[in-house]
């Protein structure tokens, strides 16, 4: 019973987050109609403003673990109980859901960095956001040699330490904020 709840609960969030991205994206190319030049920068034909806003939902999708995270540790110590279901079963598919959240978790920041770093480089910005562009790389780099198996374990121990800091986190997110707002 509950296997199939969660199943459905999880194809309805996924369809919900696929659903959110079609509408959204689209949004990214539409024409503004300010009386701007139209010969904005573009890469490849794509306007460097809307790999921007792309680059910013992927962030937006990968920060989602913000929440996530909590969520996750409350489940696993009262999600039995709560649920009325097995221990062991319960916390073995959180476990899958966990690594495969944590996946797309990591796809998702690199997506934006490299995304939010071709639009920098198209829109030549702001040295603020040149610095909040490399803090976001320093987070993705040791969020992924977390996930490495070659690097020595003091190596991978002080990516996560290095990763987890959220401080780290805020000061790119601000950075990158106060930076656009310079530029724009």
């Amino acid at each position: 019973m509950w296997d199939m709840h969660l199943q459905k609960r999880m194809k309805r969030w996924l369809l919900l987050l696929l659903a959110s991205l079609l509408f959204l994206i689209p949004g990214v190319y539409a024409d503004d109609d300010d009386d701007e030049e139209d010969d904005e920068e573009t890469i490849l034909g794509i306007e460097g403003e809307g790999l921007g806003d792309v680059a910013l939902y992927l962030m937006g999708g990968s920060l989602a673990i913000v929440a996530w995270k909590p969520t996750f540790h409350w489940l696993r110590k009262n999600g039995p109980e709560r649920f009325n279901v097995e221990a062991r079963p319960f916390k073995k598919k959180l476990g899958v859901f966990n690594r495969r959240f944590m996946k797309v978790h990591t796809w998702l920041g690199f997506g934006a960095a490299i995304l939010g770093t071709i639009h920098g480089i198209v829109l030549e910005w702001h040295w603020t956001l040149w610095v909040g562009t490399g803090a976001i790389w320093l987070l993705v780099i040791s969020g992924s040699m977390m996930q490495w198996r070659w690097p020595p374990k003091e190596v991978r121990k002080g990516a996560r330490l290095l990763h987890l800091q959220r401080t780290l986190t805020l000061v790119a997110i601000v950075l990158l904020l106060v930076g656009h707002n310079i530029v724009d």
